[in-house]
């Protein structure tokens, strides 16, 4: 099995629990977040996924919604869009990927193994520039 086959989306379809770290290195602070995240396949290729939880800041619990796409492309690939339709980045896990954000550099990770059912995967997220400094570390695991 190729890294690119080691976590096919369609493996994920259903409800996961996530926490996420987030190493803020500009504000130096670390803040965390939980919730759960839904994908649902809307047809052969296309799956939506929501995240809903909770960011825990010092000053108080603030409500996160995210909203992207996987998106399966002509060549059976697998992209992830926003979900205002714009590319994000190629779904390729075991592999680095980058989102091209000028001026800051967004580099990304997914792991995760699909051995028939998938249980468990991570992503990290690092951005570096004049504008931001940060890693965010998530888990995601099965309900």
């Amino acid at each position: 099995m190729s890294k690119a086959e080691s976590l096919d989306p369609t493996a994920l379809v259903g409800q996961w629990t996530f926490d996420r770290t987030v190493d803020d290195r500009r504000e130096g602070r670390t803040v965390e977040a939980r919730g759960t995240a839904d994908f649902v396949a809307t047809d052969a290729g296309r799956i939506d996924w929501h995240e809903e939880g909770t960011l825990l800041l010092e000053a108080g619990p603030v409500r996160i919604a995210v909203h992207r796409v996987l998106r399966r492309e002509p060549s059976g690939s697998w992209a992830v869009d926003f979900a205002d339709g714009r590319p994000f980045h190629p779904w390729l896990p075991g592999e680095e990927v980058s989102h091209d954000c000028p001026p800051d550099d967004y580099r990304g990770r997914i792991d995760g193994t699909d051995a028939g059912v998938q249980t468990s995967w991570t992503m990290r997220w690092t951005s570096v520039g004049p504008e931001k400094d940060y890693t965010i570390d998530t888990a995601y695991r099965r309900l």
